[in-house]
């Protein structure tokens, strides 16, 4: 099991953009994407890891991204489960795009594919998409 983590770590886990602080929307992208890191750190805070990535940045402003991030994250997934008998088309995931972008425009379209990926699985999981 430990082989196939480590692994799966390798692939999944979200590496620091390559970019000077001051672009709001690479920034919110990689928090968004830190806030959907699966194994040890789902649904975990994110700012000890965005310190670790950009020191320079106060307090408030990890909590900010934090925050946002979190709420992005929230919003996806709960869009995702209440349309999810809709998502098994084009047209249904254009409608869920629409409607979350329409809330947080700045998302990109890797965050939009594991929020409606992860949405989906607590969906089946739970019966929903039938």
């Amino acid at each position: 099991m430990g082989a196939v983590y480590s692994i799966l770590r390798k692939l999944f886990v979200r590496r620091k953009p390559k970019m000077a602080t001051g672009n709001e929307t690479l920034m919110l992208n990689y928090a968004l994407e830190l806030a959907q890191e699966w194994g040890e750190f789902w649904l975990k805070p994110i700012q000890g890891r965005l310190s670790k990535a950009y020191p320079q940045l106060t307090a408030a402003e990890l909590d900010h991204y934090n925050s946002i991030a979190q709420q992005a994250m929230k919003y996806g997934h709960d869009l995702t489960y209440s349309m999810a008998k809709s998502l098994t088309d084009d047209a249904g995931k254009a409608t869920w795009r629409a409607t979350y972008l329409a809330k947080f425009p700045w998302v990109d379209a890797r965050n939009i594919g594991h929020l409606i990926g992860t949405g989906m699985y607590y969906a089946m999981k739970d019966g929903i998409d039938r």
